[in-house]
């Protein structure tokens, strides 16, 4: 396996920072001279968090600041390193930045067109808007930022992590006074989460099933301690050949510049055959970089509730919390705790994020975990087509790595009115994939927003935003299904761009 270049990796591809709880994301846009735009991101370059545990490059020496820019800072000195800086820019940034025609061509279709395009007489609701599902209430006509409103206009993202309120306050302020003269803010999105498994609004503990790159700290330490303990034996995380086979892909399917699933390079220059602009060591600009995808999620988490304490009442006579826990698990595939629907086999210790099961062999039929339950559409894993195999080696090829965080107050039904039920709460929705088209867009539409997933005759995703006219979910059972309809949708879309995640040696040169 080829070696990667963590050293020129940002710190997000590797971690969601669970020890920095606080974090705020700016979306900008360019508004000062050219020159001002790339002092600024020279500046910029040497505060982002980087995943590299190495020395910065050839023949260069790691000193104490760069040392504070590494995520193995934030394990080690948690009261040194408070705080961690990220970068993304989109297309129109980087053509203000210079980047010709030519050069731009050679980055994906999707990320080139962005999430939301504007409508047109010919196209009313534009080709994207159709593939995301981002029509009716969730179009870009309604959303606050990145849409078809006076907030159009993303250039760059900053996502700014800290460890407390008082070091957030700090971070925002020092950064926005550093772009003064070269970006504007848009708006600045402040989100939270208080462990590495923090439940979301809806209740459910989030973040579990996260794919871990080939070649990465953590699967390099896990094949490690796997040859000398056994997972049972061991204080800390394993993950056994069945896990490593599931979870452990190669880095080009989140990196550009290496190779993937399909034993082939996203973005490589010989793809194109244009002359693209390259680092000083020499390696295409692209390389070491990937696609992020943000999205606002909006969570109506009173209609949520409300929806479950119906369905348990009409399903079982009565609403209490077990029934409610149960079809909650239905909806998504784990139960609010994190234990999956899948039934455990015989003498498992750990039911709590098991994530070692298959669904060919152990829930083909949907009986535990249906068919389209969220989790089951996200990642079919080896359920799609008659071989599991092949399913499973196919499913690996649209995979992601989601780093999304929660928005905004808790929901307590106690103390909320009906007035203040639609209060702004919802999620971050944040990946990395290196081929927006064949992982986070096949994905919404082709399996969380398609009514015939796996051979189904209707229903979409139950947390999809997308109105499909029924709204029906399916839960399998013997002798008949269940047939459950929500009132709408629980999710709407609220804001979204798609960025490019440069490496570190890449913000140098845009900078110059």
């Amino acid at each position: 396996m080829e070696e990667i270049e963590w050293h020129d990796v940002q710190g997000i591809v590797l971690s969601g920072y669970p020890t920095l709880s606080r974090s705020t994301y700016v979306p900008w846009c360019f508004t000062g001279s050219v020159e001002a735009a790339k002092k600024w991101l020279a500046d910029l370059a040497e505060q982002l968090m980087r995943a590299g545990i190495e020395e910065d490059g050839p023949g260069e020496r790691m000193d104490s600041h760069t040392h504070d820019r590494q995520i193995k800072a934030l394990k080690r000195d948690k009261d040194r390193a408070c705080c961690a800086i990220n970068l993304a820019l989109t297309a129109s940034g980087l053509e203000y930045l210079g980047l010709d025609e030519a050069a731009l061509s050679s980055f994906s279709l999707e990320f080139l067109e962005g999430m939301s395009p504007l409508p047109s007489d010919a196209r009313p609701v534009p080709r994207r808007s159709n593939v995301l599902g981002d029509i009716g209430h969730s179009s870009p006509e309604f959303w606050k930022w990145g849409g078809w409103d006076e907030n159009r206009r993303i250039d760059g993202m900053l996502l700014l992590f800290a460890a407390d309120d008082d070091c957030l306050q700090g971070l925002i302020k020092e950064e926005t006074l550093r772009m003064k003269n070269a970006a504007r803010p848009v708006t600045y999105l402040t989100g939270w989460v208080h462990g590495e498994h923090e439940p979301e609004h809806f209740g459910y503990v989030d973040g579990l099933s996260q794919p871990i790159i080939i070649g990465s700290p953590k699967a390099q330490e896990s094949r490690r301690k796997h040859k000398g303990a056994s997972p049972q034996n061991s204080g800390s995380r394993i993950y056994s050949p069945k896990e490593q086979r599931i979870l452990f892909l190669k880095p080009g399917e989140f990196l550009l510049g290496y190779l993937n699933e399909r034993n082939a390079r996203v973005g490589e220059q010989g793809n194109t055959g244009t002359a693209f602009p390259t680092t000083r060591h020499g390696r295409d600009i692209r390389r070491n970089g990937t696609y992020l995808v943000f999205r606002q999620l909006e969570q109506d988490v009173r209609a949520l509730n409300d929806f479950l304490s119906a369905m348990a009442l009409q399903l079982a006579g009565h609403p209490n919390l077990r029934v409610k826990a149960e079809l909650a698990g239905k909806l998504l595939g784990r139960r609010p705790d994190g234990v999956p629907m899948v039934p455990c086999p015989q003498g498992a210790s750990n039911m709590k994020f098991r994530n070692d099961f298959l669904y060919y062999f152990e829930d083909r039929f949907g009986i535990s975990c249906p068919i389209g339950a969220h989790i089951r559409r996200a990642n079919p894993r080896d359920g799609l087509g008659p071989d599991p195999d092949t399913a499973l080696r196919l499913s690996k090829m649209h995979r992601i790595i989601r780093r999304g965080r929660p928005y905004g107050e808790r929901f307590h039904p106690a103390r909320a009115s009906a007035e203040d039920s639609d209060g702004e709460r919802g999620m971050f929705f944040i990946c990395l994939n290196a081929d927006i088209a064949g992982q986070f867009e096949l994905i919404q539409h082709s399996w969380l927003n398609n009514p015939h997933f796996a051979g189904l005759y209707s229903g979409i995703d139950p947390f999809s935003h997308v109105e499909d006219g029924k709204n029906s979910f399916v839960i399998q059972s013997r002798p008949t299904n269940g047939d459950i309809r929500r009132p709408r949708p629980f999710v709407k879309v609220r804001g979204g761009a798609y960025f490019f995640l440069p490496g570190i040696e890449a913000v140098r040169t845009l900078s110059k």
